[in-house]
């Protein structure tokens, strides 16, 4: 069964007012996408990203609610991971495919009050909210575009992890580990241990009592904008796919299996075939890499980087996602062909002529290692 009216309505709500208020009183600037591009001090902001603790809004991300008796039934049937094994103290990173094994869209998962949450990028809201409402049929199953009314930041640091249990009085230790804050007129709000550098939490809740989360963690932490924090998953390589790269790249090719972002003992989903194909079989031919360039790069996700090594012979790789570096030059996260790749040794070139080196993951791209 289709979206009803009252449910597709979702995807129309305005952004939401008391928290855009309340990020300008933080000298918040936003661009066109509604995205903050800074807060008054671009070159200190990225800096600080280096060690934190660094806040910042994440609300412009895209945020679907499915409730309902059925919902966990369904989602199971949708996604790469085992979703029984998502509760309210455990998380998921999750991917969307289609019949194909192609990603559309990876997801962080979570538990709330009894419903599941979607976080995902918000280019590909629309997308899929329509593709997931084409195979609800008759189930138990209601999705809701809440992204305007549930509030999503980031914060991160050498020592977040002591900030969150010293000011919030809440211990979450592990990696997509989930809790609520145990502090008076904070305690709906939900805070998720994710991947990254150091320690590095998402926090979700109602905008009034995420106000109070901000100012607190703001009282030894310094703001960034929504651009640079992107660095933390660029430094974890975590995928983010968005308009320009779904649907292009086999769930592996995203290093996916890596981050346990798929399961290979549930029971069927989109693209279970091919990605279990390519599992057994061993035969997987891309990799996403982590790319330092030592210039700073016009990249822009699902555009193409060459990269020439020292025999002279160019690598092509799409990028996933990008940003400038902390001092100078550029990094990223690209897919490229993983037999080339993986042996090169020293550094390799831009077409332009400048320095790029394949960076180390947290995680071995190489299935035999």
């Amino acid at each position: 069964m289709l979206a009803t009216d009252s449910t597709q309505s979702n995807l129309d709500q305005k952004p939401p007012n008391q928290w855009l208020i309340f990020l300008t009183t933080q000298h918040a600037q936003f661009d066109s996408n509604n995205q903050i591009k800074t807060f008054g001090e671009a070159e200190l902001e990225r800096f600080l990203i280096k060690n934190g603790p660094v806040l910042t809004s994440l609300s412009h991300q895209g945020l679907i609610k499915v409730s309902g008796s059925d919902a966990m039934i369904f989602l199971q049937g949708q996604l790469s991971t085992n979703i029984e094994h998502i509760n309210e103290s455990t998380a998921q990173l999750s991917s969307y495919c289609d019949p194909k094994g192609q990603v559309l869209a990876v997801f962080l998962i979570f538990k709330y009050n009894g419903s599941f949450y979607l976080s995902f990028n918000q280019t590909l809201k629309e997308s899929v909210f329509k593709r997931l409402s084409m195979f609800i049929m008759r189930s138990d199953v209601q999705l809701s575009d809440v992204s305007n009314e549930f509030i999503h930041i980031g914060f991160a640091g050498e020592f977040a992890d002591l900030e969150v249990q010293r000011r919030f009085n809440t211990k979450i230790k592990n990696e997509y580990e989930t809790g609520f804050i145990e502090t008076e007129g904070m305690k709906d709000v939900c805070v998720i241990k994710v991947p990254g550098p150091y320690h590095k939490y998402d926090l979700f809740g109602p905008v009034d009592q995420v106000e109070k989360v901000w100012n607190a963690l703001k009282n030894n932490a310094e703001v960034t904008n929504t651009y640079d924090w992107s660095l933390l998953n660029i430094a974890a390589g975590i995928p983010e796919i968005n308009t320009q790269t779904s649907a292009q790249f086999l769930a592996q090719f995203l290093n996916l299996d890596k981050l346990n972002a798929i399961d290979f003992k549930k029971g069927c989903f989109p693209g279970q075939e091919m990605i279990a194909r390519v599992h057994y079989r061993g035969k997987v031919t891309k990799r996403m890499f982590r790319i330092r360039c030592e210039a700073l790069q016009e990249l822009k996700p699902g555009k193409i980087l060459f990269l020439i090594d020292n025999e002279g012979k160019s690598h092509k790789l799409t990028i996933i996602l990008t940003n400038p570096g902390i001092h100078e030059g550029t990094l990223c996260l690209a897919v490229g062909t993983l037999k080339s790749l993986s042996t090169i040794e020293g550094s390799l070139m831009t077409e332009s002529g400048h320095p790029a080196f394949i960076e180390p993951l947290p995680y071995s791209v190489i299935d035999d290692e």
